[in-house]
């Protein structure tokens, strides 16, 4: 049983590690069909880069049992959700402008997913934590898969082709 958790640990620690550091190292591209000001695109960006470092750093602090480490790394998360930066007025109103009603509601779910890793870690409770970490990355693979296929071109169905024997 634990010989099974660990290598599931290992594995998703693993996969997060190298598919998030190839996504912080590359710019980020807004949801499809959004247009975004200069400035704005650079805070989406400086919050994605954030996430991405914070959610590598989960996996070594699970395998770990680093606790306190994931209920600091999932503050930040939550905390760094873009809706609830001071923003000016007219970034605010960009953003509720510019941003489809289902994104919000993707990073919404997001950011209380990652609140509740925290509190699992709080409770050290290994299991939970590894099921909330799970669903924070599969969160970021909904979103990426619904609004960044241009970003991660992996998420695009393959050109269909007519069927042959």
């Amino acid at each position: 049983m634990v010989n099974t958790f660990l290598a599931t640990m290992i594995v998703i620690g693993g996969l997060a590690t190298v598919s998030v550091h190839t996504y912080a190292a590359e710019p980020y591209a807004p949801p499809q069909g959004v247009e975004l000001s200069p400035d704005l695109l650079n805070l989406l960006r400086a919050e994605m880069r954030e996430i991405a470092e914070g959610v590598q750093g989960i996996a070594v602090s699970l395998a770990t049992a680093d606790w306190k480490s994931i209920q600091e790394t999932s503050t930040k998360i939550r905390a760094s959700y873009i809706m609830e930066k001071k923003l000016t007025p007219a970034q605010t109103k960009e953003l509720e402008q510019a941003l489809p009603d289902s994104f919000k509601k993707l990073d919404a779910e997001f950011h209380q997913r990652a609140e509740r890793l925290g509190e699992a870690a709080a409770a050290h409770d290994s299991e939970l934590v590894a099921f909330h970490y799970s669903r924070l990355i599969e969160s970021c693979t909904v979103c990426h898969s619904a609004y960044a296929k241009s970003r991660f071109p992996g998420f695009s169905s393959p050109a269909h082709q007519g069927h042959s024997h």
